[in-house]
């Protein structure tokens, strides 16, 4: 009568941020007018066309490795997941020591059959409860990387929005290297604007304090 040991009680790690739902994002903003360029928002060295459709790209891949937003949401995510495989893995290295005396004094004859039977009960039921609390963990990562993915996706949306009033481009497309955009012209990129930008705006709004 031997408990099956759980051998994997590693998490599965839900914090692949390079892989958020941004990166299919395009932004259009259709029927508006063409205007001047703000000179206080980081566009100093955009242009936009006289005539026809304007058109301009991020590269998401960059937003997505240097926005501090999404540098800062990562981390809190990583440190949660290691705490809950730290706290898994407690539980389960405990399970098996208990499991390994167990075997032993079964081993050894002694233990009457059923004061065995009820330890190995015991045994299974700890087992179940590790099982259920490590799909509970990663129930609540999914669920956070979905809360993650859906607020960058409103950020940057939103923020483009404000950025692009002074431009007034018709269309902002999401480019990235595993996208469908196989081909773009450096000349329409506006990443680096965009991710100045947006940093600027992060800091003063989440100031760091000062080292003392």
């Amino acid at each position: 009568m031997e408990p099956e040991k759980n051998t994997s009680s590693k998490l599965p790690m839900y914090f692949s941020i390079a892989a958020l739902a941004i990166t299919a994002v395009m932004l259009i903003f259709s029927f508006m007018k063409h205007g001047d360029m703000s000179a206080n928002n980081g566009t100093d060295s955009i242009t936009t066309p006289k005539n026809g459709h304007s058109i301009a790209y991020i590269n998401t891949d960059t937003i997505l490795k240097h926005y501090e937003l999404v540098k800062e949401l990562g981390d809190k995510l990583e440190e949660k997941t290691v705490q809950y495989e730290k706290e898994i893995t407690g539980k389960q290295a405990e399970f098996e020591k208990e499991a390994a005396y167990f075997q032993e004094s079964v081993r050894k004859n002694s233990l009457s059959e059923n004061s065995a039977k009820e330890i190995y009960q015991k045994l299974m039921d700890k087992q179940q409860s590790i099982v259920e609390q490590k799909d509970y963990y990663s129930r609540q990562l999914s669920m956070e990387e979905n809360r993650i993915n859906v607020l960058l996706v409103d950020t940057v949306t939103h923020f483009l929005k404000r950025f692009n009033k002074g431009l007034n481009f018709d269309y902002i497309l999401g480019f990235n290297k595993n996208g469908n955009i196989f081909l773009a012209n450096d000349t329409f990129d506006i990443t680096k604007q965009v991710l100045a930008e947006m940093n600027r705006q992060y800091t003063v709004s989440n100031p760091k304090p000062k080292k003392k």
